[in-house]
Order: C-alpha cells, then structure tokens, then sequence
C-alpha cells in the first residue's frame, strides 16, 4: 500500500516510517526538515514543506491509500490535510490524537480527567489545539480513526495493545511509542474503529 505519514520526523513518526516500510509498503514522508528523518530506503519519498503549503501537502497525498497524521496539536495543519485529501480522493485517515479529546463512549475515569485537567491548566492552546484538530477529522467525512493516547514511553515494543475507551477498565494510561506505531499501521486496513475514537495502552 502507499502511505503518506505527517509527523514522520518526531520520535513516534520515525519508528511508524521504519515498520511501514519493513511490512513492504511505500511511504511518502511529509516533513519541513527531511534530513531529521535519518532514513534511507527505495521505497520511502519525502515530500518537504510546511503545513501551511497546500501545494505540497497536496502532492503528498495524491496516490495514497491511506493518511496517518500525528500533527494533531495544529488544526489548521489538520484542516489543510483533511481538505487536500478530499481534493484527491484519498479516503482512508488514521489521526493521533490524546486522553483530552472526549468520546461518547467513555465513562467517567478519574486519571484521565486529572490529566486532561493538567494538561488544560498548563498547556491550554496545545490542549485547545488538539480537540479542535478532532472535531475536524470527526467532521471530515473521510474514512477516519482518532486514536486517543493518555501517556507516551520509549523503549522496545511489547506486542501488547489495548484499545477501547476511558472508564471501562480496559484501558490504561501509557504505551510505548514502537506499540502505538504498530497500532496505527495496523489502522489502515483494519476497519474495525473506522468512524471512531479508540483510546490505546500498553
């Protein structure tokens, strides 16, 4: 398949870029400053620029089978990806997004709401940013996923995922960046959480 990922050069982005190409699709990699990308490969294209250049970010998805995007803390950036991929007919959009975003299908968890109200009382525009970046996907019409992160670690993969919703017990509050890009990839053919907001853990 034939991926485009923005954020292909944060520390999440590099690893979903390297186990993309290691499962034997083609990447496009949308990055301002291509050479923090620090990856090499035939089947990887960078497209460089900003994600106020509709021109680029255009060319970046046309052909793709399928978006994920990890720049949710701009929703503008995310307003532009969402309308250059109606321009081409790019269906399918996998999003990051975090434990601040509410869905219908969550129950009251006092975790995440202490950290939602952490991250809102510190950080209010990131915090403001990113559910403004997920009513966007939500309202886009596309083929989308919100996946809903509450924490983020290093280290090597585990394999093991949870995915659900807040206050079921099911969920945690931390994943490790190498599951996280494991589970994104997996989003693009699996259609289980399309139209959905699933929150992940480790």
């Amino acid at each position: 398949m034939r991926i485009t990922v923005f954020g292909a050069t944060g520390r999440t982005g590099r690893l979903l870029v390297a186990a993309a190409l290691e499962e034997g699709h083609h990447v496009t990699a949308y990055a301002r400053t291509p050479g923090k990308l620090g990856i090499a490969h035939p089947d990887l294209s960078v497209v460089e620029g900003r994600l106020d250049d509709e021109e680029a970010l255009t060319r970046a998805v046309r052909g793709a089978d399928a978006v994920i995007e990890g720049v949710g803390s701009e929703s503008e950036g995310t307003r532009r990806i969402v309308r250059a991929m109606a321009a081409t007919g790019t269906r399918r959009l996998v999003a990051i997004s975090t434990c601040s975003v509410p869905d219908p299908a969550d129950l009251p968890d006092l975790r995440v709401r202490a950290l939602a109200r952490f991250v809102r009382t510190v950080a209010p525009r990131p915090w403001s940013e990113v559910r403004a970046a997920a009513g966007v996907v939500r309202a886009s019409g596309l083929d989308w996923t919100l996946v809903r992160v509450a924490r983020l670690a290093d280290g090597p993969p585990t394999g093991q995922v949870r995915a659900g919703h807040y206050g079921h017990g099911a969920v945690g509050m931390s994943i490790r960046r190498a599951d996280l890009a494991a589970f994104l990839l997996g989003q693009v053919t699996d259609r289980t959480y399309v139209g959905a907001a699933p929150a992940v853990s480790g």
